[in-house]
């Protein structure tokens, strides 16, 4: 059994500062002690409303991208020994109850990393488009994989001590997704999934990625793996 007093969770967050302390206090309520919010240069008032709302800050002086959020968070974590990390997105579309689930089927199957996959439920309302996207990416993505993953662009997900300590992620944008997947299979760590529960809104259908911007994800994931190894 893995305690919520053990589970660490990080939300990168560029100018949410509309709903990440909604975010923030839904997470605190639920049972998790600590909440760090890893501000990637907003130009708005995210990292003052994260504090309010009782989150630990770590600032950007600019914005990088959420891969570079997503590093800032993983360096954190194992420097500060934390056991266990669970990332959540900050637009509100994640439902905290669903860490619990992750940590179960971590404890259950012993397993590096949970991704929380919106596609193994019943998530209905999805938007066309990111159904579309997403297929796209998950079939990039499982070209470079051994297994076979429903939902590589997740922005949830759990990690324990160990893939905490052996990742080490590189690409600063939204590729950073694919990235963990490929490292972490080469790293022989043990990757699964289990459904998560989503709630698409106007203001998360503003933010995450398009059509456009996955392309650039692509080729920017496709360059790192072919030519940086």
């Amino acid at each position: 059994m893995i305690e919520k007093a053990d589970i660490s969770v990080v939300i990168p967050a560029y100018n949410e500062a509309p709903v990440v302390g909604q975010v923030v206090q839904s997470i605190l309520q639920r049972g998790f002690a600590r909440v760090i919010v890893v501000n990637d240069g907003s130009k708005d008032n995210t990292a003052e409303v994260a504090r309010r709302a009782g989150a630990v800050v770590l600032s950007h002086p600019i914005n990088r991208g959420a891969g570079a959020a997503a590093q800032t968070g993983i360096a954190y974590a194992r420097r500060r020994g934390f056991t266990f990390l669970v990332q959540i997105d900050a637009d509100g579309q994640h439902f905290p109850a669903d860490i619990e689930a992750m940590a179960a089927h971590m404890a259950a199957t012993g397993c590096d990393i949970v991704i929380g996959s919106r596609w193994l439920g019943r998530n209905t309302g999805v938007p066309a488009t990111r159904v579309a996207y997403n297929r796209i990416s998950n079939w990039f993505t499982n070209f470079f994989c051994r297994r076979r993953y429903t939902d590589s662009q997740s922005g949830m997900r759990l990690l324990n001590r160990r893939a905490i300590e052996k990742l080490q992620l590189h690409l600063d944008g939204f590729g950073y997704c694919s990235e963990m997947i490929v490292q972490a299979e080469q790293q022989r760590l043990q990757i699964e999934e289990v459904p998560i529960r989503v709630a698409y809104t106007e203001y998360s259908m503003s933010k995450g990625q398009d059509l456009q911007m996955g392309i650039t994800t692509a080729m920017n994931l496709l360059w790192k793996l072919i030519f940086q190894r």
